[in-house]
């Protein structure tokens, strides 16, 4: 394969892989709706997902810079503190 093949599919596996994460926490979190608790913790667990996947992707496109990382850190902590809020009782 060449490399822009070989970048087209890594792409497609890495969108792939990470709807696939989100599908699975949020089928989670609908099978958790009597449990705020658990609720929180599979958000928790999908914000770390996304945040994982968006360092190894940026690293391995080899454009992983402090602002990308910032700004993946930043998407994340708006939705820990969303989430806050939302199962703050």
């Amino acid at each position: 394969m060449k490399r822009r093949q070989l970048s087209k599919y890594f792409d497609l596996v890495s969108y792939v892989l990470l709807t696939a994460v989100f599908v699975v926490g949020f089928v989670a979190y609908l099978q958790f709706k009597y449990d705020p608790t658990t609720q929180f913790l599979v958000v928790l667990a999908a914000l770390c997902a996304y945040l994982g996947w968006g360092v190894v992707y940026h690293h391995f496109k080899r454009d992983l810079v402090l602002r990308v990382y910032l700004e993946y850190l930043l998407i994340a902590s708006i939705v820990f503190v969303c989430a806050l809020l939302v199962f703050w009782r």
